[in-house]
């Protein structure tokens, strides 16, 4: 039988009221990261507008694109990673919906600091949902959850999965819900590339990890150039999130 679902479509506005793309309509979440698309992260935007023609764009947690999206669609190679089967699925959609293929790859791996089969677990399950945690049972503010879902999946390391598909990447966004820091404890070689231009990682500032975080990331040869976040996660239990970013 048909999915009718795949009819509902939700547009995707830039600064100048001009839809540049569409997101499959699977629900509040997917509805709401349309809405949000130029008030949630304005300074993920404006970061991405710097990119240069022929540069390589990584976006690790790309949830259901939205960012990746909106890079390939200024002509930017981008190749996409997200674990969640729900997100992937919608990903891949979302990408071929708006003919976005030639400059857009999205992999079903969860990037940390090991290689192998572990659980992903999710706090919901849900089409454009977020805050899942692999191979450990500890939320973006370091506290115990017990998932509702345990979804198998493999993990790789940073550098590991750069080498192995031969990308050489010019930006990385890294938004994977407090499992930042396993990210970078074995993806150093990546973010010392010489190609490598600029990072744009969510960091929590109450983390206990944040200031290991912070070190590696700046003994890679990356300086912080800016930490901010929207108005709207002020008076939020996000309040001590803020995207930073990193350039060289």
């Amino acid at each position: 039988m048909f999915d009718f679902r795949l009819f509902w479509t939700e547009p995707v506005f830039n600064k100048s009221n001009k839809k540049i793309f569409v997101v499959y309509d699977h629900g509040e979440i997917c509805r709401f990261r349309a809405s949000s698309f130029l008030t949630k992260e304005p300074e993920t935007l404006d970061w991405i507008d710097t990119f240069d023609s022929g540069d390589n764009f990584l976006d690790i947690g790309a949830n259901i694109g939205i960012y990746s999206l909106y890079a390939a669609t200024k002509g930017i190679q981008t190749t996409c990673v997200e674990p969640d089967a729900l997100n992937f699925a919608l990903l891949n959609l979302n990408i071929k919906k708006n003919r976005l293929g030639h400059l857009t790859k999205a992999f079903p791996v969860a990037l940390n600091d090991t290689t192998g089969f572990f659980d992903l677990n999710l706090q919901k399950m849900q089409w454009g949902g977020a805050l899942s945690s692999f191979n450990n049972q500890k939320d973006v503010f370091e506290k115990t959850f017990e998932p509702v879902h345990k979804q198998g999946c493999f993990g790789e390391t940073l550098d590991n999965f750069t080498s192995s598909i031969g990308l050489n990447v010019n930006h990385i966004k890294i938004d994977v819900d407090g499992n930042e820091n396993l990210i970078l404890k074995n993806g150093t070689k990546t973010l010392q590339k010489e190609g490598l231009k600029s990072l744009l990682i969510e960091l929590d500032e109450k983390r206990k990890d944040y200031e290991s975080s912070i070190a590696i990331i700046e003994a890679s040869g990356l300086k912080l150039v800016i930490k901010t976040h929207s108005e709207m996660f002020d008076n939020s239990k996000f309040s001590s999130l803020y995207n930073h970013i990193f350039r060289k």
